[in-house]
């Protein structure tokens, strides 16, 4: 990961976010206590850590524009991550309609692989995918507790 790194606390559990000058390139549920390094965070970056608190504490936050740098990942990787942002707040989608998306009908075991390799969760929002049998791909989140309290922030009001 180039650029620097901070880890910060939250609702759901410690973040640890990375940055490069085109925008956040890791963003990872962490056990870590690493030693916070806001202080040489640029303005943006503290901006985009102030709406993750925000939203990880109930109150909805525009996410999609909070830059990231998807620059690390495959062709196919980024087109998986464009559709997941594409993705309406509240909505979950399936392996198999990322696949469609992604302009490879009939991959969704190549999407989940995607999405287990997505290094920017939350704002790359592989939580909004679904299995057919089941919410699914939690293992990046800790447990499938944090998932679904993922999906319930999102949920519009009344469901």
């Amino acid at each position: 990961m180039a650029g620097r790194s901070l880890t910060f606390a939250t609702a759901l559990g410690r973040l640890r976010l990375g940055w490069t000058a085109e925008g956040i390139c890791l963003l990872r549920f962490t056990d870590a206590l690493d030693r916070e390094e806001a202080a040489q965070a640029p303005a943006w970056v503290l901006e985009a850590v102030r709406r993750l608190m925000a939203h990880l504490a109930g109150s909805p936050q525009n996410l999609t524009r909070i830059p990231v740098d998807l620059s690390g990942l495959t062709p196919f990787q980024r087109r998986v991550a464009e559709a997941l942002r594409a993705t309406a707040p509240g909505q979950t989608i399936s392996y198999g309609e990322v696949a469609l998306l992604a302009g490879r009908p009939g991959a969704a075991r190549a999407v989940g692989q995607a999405v287990k390799a997505n290094p920017v969760l939350i704002l790359v929002p592989c939580h909004r995918v679904t299995a057919a049998d089941g919410p699914g791909g939690w293992s990046a989140f800790g447990s499938p507790e944090v998932k679904a309290r993922l999906l319930a922030l999102e949920a519009p009001p009344g469901r």
